[in-house]
């Protein structure tokens, strides 16, 4: 039997990955962004494959910042194997991103075929999954492979569970837990499938609460405190994160429908209300389950699925509210009810929805392509989000637009009058233009908000250096040293001050210490004696 355009049933995959593939492609090697800083760039932990046992004992290793210590060991080996492959091209680890969104489509493809839908409409349903611009975040963000990851891997659990290879399918749904926390969903969605299309004695599917028990057993273990692992309940009240993740949840059901305004940084604020949409939900919870009940059909379980994969959002406060690549997994639901309506669907219709998708997506891809064009739409995009502009001002800071970076940094303190970063940032450009006198005040309103600051200072050291004012520069090195002494840059400024004060011995000692630390500091300045 041939289809859709005249080609055999069996090219499909291949024609789904060569689509996926050809949308996608032309934004690769766009380079790192954002959070890759501090869990790739900055992360010793992934440059050493001898590290990869840790991972999966210790949350702080997914970062060089332990304030964003996160148990994603898989993700973090899939981190390991692409820097030892590699080491820091960003065009490796964007081709891996590739790879596991071709296979999560086909997974989506074959899970489809599984429900059963025919062939033409499960073709549909995964080129709405694979090409739909909700999902550039996934491959051209390094650090959304986890969301990626381990909808692959929750996926390929669905399939198996229907395929009725349980062994396999528990191993699948241990490894999607092992990406990303939300993955706890799946059996929940195996037990609303066995309820709705099989077999309602659900005797199958107590060993994945098993699975699930264990998990929650290991992560609680690892969220002891001094472990590393941020407390989410700290972020905001039950009430109100329900609240804003209802609304949340609006937001995305309008960003599938309509993914126009795409965003690495949403407009997006905590409910004023916090109860206000709390009737509403109950209202929605309780409509859905009568038309599941009444009506079983693949289309509620869609809507069912949709809601699902988003509901961890509901319970666990994050500190960014919404993110264009949580809907990731979500968009399964969506592929499965277009493939149930594509069975009345002619080819040509299939056609157009590709050429739609795929021109959406080739359009946001390029924005992708260069740090400064990504945050200078966020902050077009979301004018009142002071990290959008303190974002745009680092992407103009790096070019050296020092204008243009002043102006965002500025923009971002007026939205944010407690904004650490862009107080320092703000200094570090009057520093470098020799203002030096403003960067002393700029790093001071930093310091006032966040006195812990090693890099501050050691800025402030160096200002107040530059002044002739030694006392003081010699003041914010030490107490920079008393936080991290192994601050190599900060020693061997303290030795430079030190040898211009007369005090020979003192700047030898540190001057050591500094080249101990990073032996490339010799390039800077001479090692002692030599």
């Amino acid at each position: 039997m041939t289809g859709f355009l005249y080609m055999p049933e069996r090219a499909y995959p291949l024609l789904l990955v060569a689509l996926v593939t050809l949308t996608h492609a032309p934004a690769l090697d766009s380079g790192f962004h954002y959070d890759d800083r501090h869990s790739l760039l900055d992360n010793p932990h992934i440059r050493d494959l001898g590290q990869i046992p840790r991972f999966f004992y210790d949350p702080t290793a997914f970062s060089a910042d332990p304030a964003y210590a996160m148990y994603r060991p898989l993700v973090l080996t899939a981190h390991a194997v692409n820097f030892a492959l590699a080491g820091y091209a960003p065009l490796g680890y964007q081709l891996l991103n590739l790879a596991i969104h071709c296979l999560a489509t086909l997974a989506v493809y074959l899970l489809l075929l599984c429900w059963p839908l025919a062939p033409i409409a499960a073709l549909a349903g995964a080129l709405l999954f694979g090409l739909h611009p909700v999902q550039t975040e996934a491959v051209n963000y390094i650090s959304s492979r986890s969301e990626s990851l381990a909808a692959l891997f929750y996926l390929l659990s669905l399939y198996s569970y229907l395929r009725q290879q349980q062994t396999l399918s528990l191993l699948s749904f241990g490894a999607a837990l092992l990406c990303k926390a939300t993955a706890i969903t799946l059996p929940a969605a195996l037990v609303v499938h066995s309820w709705l299309f099989g077999d309602r004695s659900l005797k199958r599917l107590w060993a994945y609460g098993l699975v699930a028990l264990a998990y929650i057993a290991l992560y609680t273990g690892l969220s002891a405190p001094g472990t590393g692992i941020e407390r989410a309940a700290e972020v905001r009240p039950p009430l109100s994160q329900v609240a804003t993740q209802a609304k949340a949840l609006v937001h995305y059901v309008q960003l599938v429908a309509m993914p126009v305004d795409l965003n690495i940084q949403q407009q997006f604020f905590v409910s004023a209300s916090p109860l206000a949409p709390v009737p509403l939900l109950c209202l929605l919870a309780v409509g859905s389950l009568a038309v599941c009940a009444r009506r079983p059909s693949t289309s509620s379980y869609a809507l069912f699925f949709f809601v699902l994969a988003l509901a961890p959002t509901l319970f666990i406060p994050l500190h960014i509210l919404v993110n264009d690549h949580r809907p990731y997994l979500a968009l399964f639901g969506l592929a499965l009810a277009l493939g149930a309506a594509c069975q009345r669907l002619r080819s040509t219709h299939i056609v157009l929805l590709c050429l739609l998708l795929a021109s959406l997506s080739l359009q946001r891809g390029q924005i992708w392509r260069s740090e400064l064009a990504l945050w200078h739409d966020a902050a077009r995009r979301a004018p009142l989000m002071p990290e959008a502009h303190y974002n745009h001002g680092y992407a103009l800071h790096r070019v050296a637009d020092l204008d243009g970076a002043l102006a965002a940094y500025k923009r971002a303190i007026a939205l944010e009058p407690d904004y650490a970063r862009a107080h320092s940032n703000l200094g570090a450009i009057y520093q470098q233009r020799q203002q030096l006198y403003q960067a002393v005040g700029a790093y001071r309103a930093a310091l006032a908000r966040e006195p812990d600051a090693v890099e501050t200072l050691n800025n402030l050291g160096l200002c107040y250096a530059g002044l002739g004012q030694t006392d003081q520069a010699l003041e914010f090195y030490q107490r920079a040293l008393t936080l991290d002494a192994n601050q190599a840059e900060v020693w061997l400024n303290l030795g430079l001050l030190l040898r211009d004060r007369g005090e020979s011995q003192a700047a030898a000692q540190a001057l050591e210490r500094a080249l101990q630390l990073d032996p490339s500091i010799a390039e800077r300045f001479p090692a002692p004696g030599k």
